[in-house]
């Protein structure tokens, strides 16, 4: 019992030059249901937003087990130079999400195939919006957790080994925080700033506060990124600004941090903008979790992943502050995700969410036989 890898290669390439954003996904959608329809797997779109869910085995044994991919890509303009590249300008699958849905259709093809052997239910996540304002959450909103016992997933990483399966007992991904500091001020003319209320000299003093509360007030061996990553404010160079508009997200490991973080953002704006005269506003953008692997089940993702691959092949992940919102379904029943290593043959590493991104698709399968080894060691137990 192999996955095909022609069919998740051909389709990682189909979905490779349709990228699609966030919730947007029309063509991606259509691909899905296509290749759903021609194997005779029964799916719903109930849940969340342009998201489709596959089952196989309904009603079968005493356990769901629920596997999940994301299918939205980046507002990237590709530069890999690949015949199959992007064909929608500005868009491109730099997450490695295209790899995500071929590999789980490569899933669905292999355990349909194989549906008399697994003594269990199935379901297959297509979800939408990793990227953005959470799919997972979504999701989760409608019920769907309710239907399953548990939850596994996996994404790529290009700059491991190819085929190597890497697995994190502690802390997979770091949880992540949108936010906007919104800064009102008086606009007036330069030549009269006495007049006015500059809220760029505003902005400055928040981001210089934000920065020394980071480096002064928390503990420096507790991992936290607090970036700024964009600032909006003027209209002429004359004039001074009367409001402004600071974005950026705040990385921790552990909800209490993150609300420790927030809170003190809030204050330092609210403090800067009443000492200058104006006003501050924080605005949420959104909040995932961190993704913490049940350890139960990421110590049997590793040994169906030794089964596979063997023992040298299945490699330590260290935590990566960069966010996953698969902890929206962990944070609701047990759940682990691991990664696959896509280092291209030549050596040649890109990181992901950059437009000269590449992958070995040579070990795409490595992920479906890893799938479907796990289900066959957890459907009875």
């Amino acid at each position: 019992m192999r996955a095909d890898k022609e069919y998740i290669i051909r389709m990682r390439r189909e979905l490779h030059q349709i990228p699609e954003l966030r919730y947007d996904l029309p063509k991606t959608l259509a691909v899905i249901r296509r290749e759903l329809d021609a194997m005779g797997v029964p799916y719903t779109e109930e849940y969340g937003t342009s998201s489709i869910i596959a089952t196989l085995n309904e009603g079968v044994g005493h356990k769901t087990i629920a596997i999940r991919a994301d299918t939205d890509a980046l507002p990237v303009q590709e530069e890999t130079g690949l015949p199959f590249a992007s064909t929608h300008p500005g868009m491109m699958h730099a997450c490695g999400h295209d790899c995500h849905t071929a590999m789980l259709l490569g899933t669905v093809k292999l355990m349909k195939e194989n549906a008399d052997k697994i003594n269990c239910c199935v379901k297959f996540v297509f979800q939408a919006c990793e990227e953005g304002p959470s799919g997972a959450k979504r999701i989760c909103n409608d019920g769907f957790m309710d239907t399953v016992d548990m939850i596994i997933g996996c994404h790529i990483n290009p700059d491991k080994p190819a085929g190597a399966v890497l697995i994190n007992k502690t802390c997979s991904n770091a949880g992540s925080h949108g936010f906007s500091i919104h800064l009102e001020g008086k606009s007036c003319h330069v030549a009269r700033p006495h007049q006015g209320i500059d809220a760029i000299a505003m902005a400055v003093r928040v981001y210089s506060d934000i920065q020394i509360m980071r480096a002064r007030e928390l503990d420096p061996l507790e991992p936290i990124v607090i970036g700024i990553g964009e600032f909006h404010s003027g209209t002429a160079k004359n004039i001074v600004s009367g409001s402004a508009v600071m974005s950026g997200t705040i990385r921790s490991l552990r909800d209490e941090t993150d609300k420790k973080v927030w809170a003190r953002i809030e204050q330092i704006a609210k403090t800067v903008a009443e000492d200058m005269g104006g006003t501050a506003s924080m605005e949420d953008l959104g909040y995932n979790p961190a993704l913490i692997n049940e350890r139960n089940l990421i110590d049997e993702i590793e040994k169906s992943a030794i089964k596979v691959v063997g023992k040298d092949m299945v490699l330590e992940k260290p935590t990566s502050m960069g966010a996953e919102d698969f902890s929206h379904y962990t944070y609701r029943k047990p759940g682990a995700m691991f990664c696959l290593g896509v280092l291209p043959a030549d050596g040649n590493y890109v990181p992901l969410h950059n437009s000269k991104m590449m992958v070995n698709e040579d070990v795409l399968d490595v992920t479906p036989n890893v799938f479907m080894q796990f289900v066959l060691d957890q459907m009875d137990k």
